[in-house]
């Protein structure tokens, strides 16, 4: 009898203690709603050439992510040239810019502008 409450209480600490740990270092619960999101200061840029241009996010330290869905690349067009904090959420899609950009794919959820 003694036994058999040492492993359930085993067994119970390592069911509630499963995290994980996102890109960004922050953790959270594997049944969590929250996903893996971040904020990236930086702008918008266009890139490649007519007809085939897509939308990016360039951060302050120069790293390039691709915009996904293209929904959204319309919405962030005219917010060409400003500073943004954007929240976005890191995706695993593979969108025509994640060819060209290495730093990842993202989903903008809002932004706010800075100047």
């Amino acid at each position: 009898m003694k036994y058999l409450l040492i492993i359930i209480a085993i067994a119970s600490l390592n069911v509630f203690s499963c995290r994980t740990v996102n890109n960004s270092g922050n953790t959270r619960s594997e049944n969590s709603t929250v996903e893996n999101t971040s904020i990236i200061r930086g702008t918008v840029r266009i890139y490649g050439n007519a007809p085939n241009t897509f939308v990016g996010i360039r951060d302050e330290r120069g790293t390039e992510y691709a915009v996904y869905p293209a929904s959204k690349e319309n919405e962030l067009r005219a917010l060409q040239g400003n500073l943004i904090d954007f929240t976005v959420m890191f995706v695993n899609e593979r969108s025509y810019g994640s060819l060209f950009l290495q730093g990842g794919t993202v989903t903008p959820i809002e932004w706010k502008i800075i100047q």
